[in-house]
């Protein structure tokens, strides 16, 4: 089963208008979801700069291919190197959620992290050590569906400190008003995430105060869409490449017509025009078993350009609105791309109208996809 993971994040600087001194980011690939969270030594642009390049060296390291104990310790060893200097300096917080679950999480001087689900929540159980000046943090634990995990910056941990609370609210302080908000029926990270960041902003006497920074990743099952289009170069792959499709969990897409038959002479089916009343796109076929299949080139252009739209605009009874609405729907699109040529996509009638051939449609759509959140993977033969 495919977990997927929903960040909620809020985040306000020191001073209102300010560059904030914390940054984030979080990024998907076919394995995990992995989030970053850095805090800048200081506020304002300097502390900015600093979080950010923190934020992206790691970004860059695990791409890489690095994993994230080895990306975290080439950076870790960097801050030790700088700490004090004068230079660009950062903690910061990894936390790696695989796709069934299980989590790493990996912090250089930086608040606990919390583990919260529907009735109680408790700081997540760390390896704490010493690495050169800095305190590491360092824990695995299995976040399961409706499950969360909450990172936040200093900002929040030390609010009020010496005025409300000597230490300030601390991380058993969050802890403990996280819990006053339990428990309910399902964990609601959007609206978690921003009551204690407000209630953190609250503790701050006015004028005063830190980068304030939380960020809540909430699992739940995600949804998987397939889409095939194109047929493979070989035909003797034809099996193969329907098989692997088919037994893929999730909601199955079909577009193209050739696709479409290869399809339905490899499982023995049989296929037939569906009627349409869309004048703009071409009609789709039934084929027993998935839950949409169309034409191929006209529609995924008209898909590509759905996808920028809120799907409650989309025209009724319009292949091409059935079959973005459920892209949008995803969190995961594995597509299968054939790269056997369509002997019609390069004819000057398509390229009159504007319409992209179907590899380079479907990398566009790949790439708006993305550029949203989504997940996707690719696979080609």
């Amino acid at each position: 089963m495919y977990i997927h993971t929903d960040l909620f994040a809020v985040q306000t600087p020191k001073k209102p208008g300010a560059p904030c001194g914390d940054a984030y980011a979080v990024f998907r690939d076919e394995a995990a979801t992995t989030i970053l969270l850095a805090d800048g030594l200081g506020s304002g642009i300097k502390a900015h700069i600093a979080a950010n390049m923190c934020i992206s060296r790691l970004e860059g390291l695990i791409r890489m291919g690095l994993s994230v104990r080895e990306a975290f310790a080439l950076v870790a060893k960097t801050m030790n190197d700088v700490w004090g200097k004068g230079d660009p300096f950062a903690v910061f917080t990894i936390a790696r959620i695989l796709n069934n679950g299980n989590t790493t999480v990996l912090s250089y001087e930086m608040p606990a992290p919390l583990i919260v689900n529907k009735t109680y929540c408790q700081p997540l159980i760390n390896r704490v050590y010493t690495l050169e000046k800095a305190i590491i943090h360092e824990a695995e634990t299995t976040i399961g569906r409706g499950d969360g995990l909450l990172l936040m910056s200093d900002g929040i941990t030390q609010a009020g400190i010496g005025k409300i609370f000597p230490l300030g609210w601390e991380t058993d302080g969050v802890r403990s008003f996280i819990q006053s908000q339990l428990p309910v029926e399902r964990l609601d990270g959007e609206m978690l995430a921003r009551k204690v960041h407000d209630q953190a902003r609250e503790y701050w006497p006015k004028g005063t105060g830190d980068d304030c920074s939380v960020l809540m990743a909430v699992n739940r099952r995600g949804v998987i869409v397939n889409l095939l289009t194109g047929t493979p170069l070989e035909k003797s792959s034809d099996e193969e490449w329907v098989s692997s499709f088919v037994e893929t969990e999730g909601i199955h897409l079909i577009s193209g017509g050739s696709t479409a038959m290869m399809t339905a002479r490899v499982l023995k089916k049989r296929i037939q025009v569906a009627e349409t009343i869309d004048p703009i796109t071409p009609p789709a076929y039934q084929l027993d078993g998935f839950e949409l299949v169309t034409e191929g080139l006209v529609t995924l252009n008209q898909v590509y350009h759905l996808l920028d739209e809120d799907p409650s605009d989309y025209p009724a009874d319009s292949v091409a609105a059935n079959m973005a609405g459920y892209l949008k729907m995803a969190d995961r699109i594995n597509v299968w791309l054939g790269q056997s040529k369509n002997l019609n996509s390069g004819s000057i009638e398509f390229r009159q109208q504007g319409l992209l051939s179907r590899w380079k449609i479907a990398e566009r759509i790949v790439s708006r996809l993305e550029e949203q959140g989504k997940l996707v993977v690719v696979v080609t033969k």
